[in-house]
């Protein structure tokens, strides 16, 4: 790698290897180690603009790959946590059986009970809108 052309392969090769993983955070720490300053100074001036634009080229690519980092947990509200409480307690279930009583809908009950709409319809579903069994033992 002595020549201005092997130099100009070695960048090209090390760029494009970091573009087919998508690894951005790769790409970006070569380009500033000491080997690419070493392998682009050995360039000559003409090759310079090509080793350029191969690195752009390259971080499109490797962007274009690369994995979307999973969002940070969020850690629960207390506040709101305190609302998520157990529904088969008997005062949640009928606080649960009150707000559905007095309204018409999930949203009216949701915000009574202090809690998500989906909570709320969940809720009911679960704990209220229990199918009737039927214990008695049938007859012959």
């Amino acid at each position: 790698m002595s020549s201005p052309r092997g130099y100009l392969s070695s960048i090209s090769r090390i760029l494009k290897h970091f573009a087919r993983l998508g690894d951005v955070a790769g790409i970006r720490s070569y380009v500033r180690s000491d080997a690419f300053i070493a392998a682009f100074k050995g360039l000559d001036p003409e090759r310079r603009q090509t080793a350029m634009l191969l690195f752009a080229e390259a971080h499109v690519t490797c962007e274009a790959r690369a994995k979307m980092p999973l969002a940070a947990p969020v850690a629960l509200n207390a506040r709101i946590s305190e609302n998520l409480a157990n529904w088969r307690d008997l005062t949640m279930l009928s606080k649960l059986a009150d707000a559905y009583s007095r309204t018409r809908d999930h949203e009216e009950a949701a915000r009574l009970l202090g809690v998500t709409v989906g909570a709320a319809r969940q809720a009911k579903r679960r704990y209220l809108d229990l199918p009737a069994t039927d214990t008695r033992p049938k007859s012959p």
